[in-house]
């Protein structure tokens, strides 16, 4: 029998899903603001290399682009953490978005994009998906790696 994550976590899954999506659609007219990005500019002098090589290269000359990319993102991974459909890889972007938005974010509200990111991984890593939402119908169907399943283990005989 394959284990299933906690009810709590699951409870985290849809919770952190929602906000998600109400983020994202709350920006959706308006686009992240561009100021966002350039504010950033300055934290990002101070983050890490690989932090740093980002910003210059792609944020900073692109914030039309990303901040489209940042709105989409928010709606479809907060969609699919919240139906638990394809919950790892909408975690794992999801932490993602969260990690580089603590350099971004006023300093008041890493604290919260910290603890978002640290849900979101433990949502992709955990399998939250599987104790009840639309993951469990697709086990068989997509790649193990896409979904977080087993193969199944062949009887003997076979």
């Amino acid at each position: 029998m394959i284990e299933r994550p906690s009810w709590g976590l699951v409870f985290i899954r849809v919770v952190i899903g929602f906000l998600l999506l109400i983020a994202g659609w709350g920006n959706l007219p308006k686009g992240e603001p561009a100021s966002l990005f350039e504010r950033g500019n300055q934290a990002f002098a101070a983050s890490p290399e690989i932090v740093h090589r980002l910003s210059d290269n792609i944020v900073l000359k692109n914030p039309w682009f990303l901040e489209r990319t940042v709105v989409i993102a928010e709606i479809v991974c907060g969609m699919l953490l919240f139906l638990g459909l394809l919950t790892r890889p909408a975690g794992f972007i999801a932490g993602a978005l969260f990690t580089y938005g603590f350099f971004v974010v006023p300093e008041s509200q890493r604290t919260l994009c910290i603890i978002l990111a640290v849900c979101c991984f433990a949502c992709g890593i955990s399998r939250a998906g599987r104790r009840s939402g639309a993951d469990v119908f697709l086990e068989d169907r997509l790649p193990s790696w896409l979904t977080w399943t087993r193969a199944p283990v062949a009887a003997e005989g076979d």
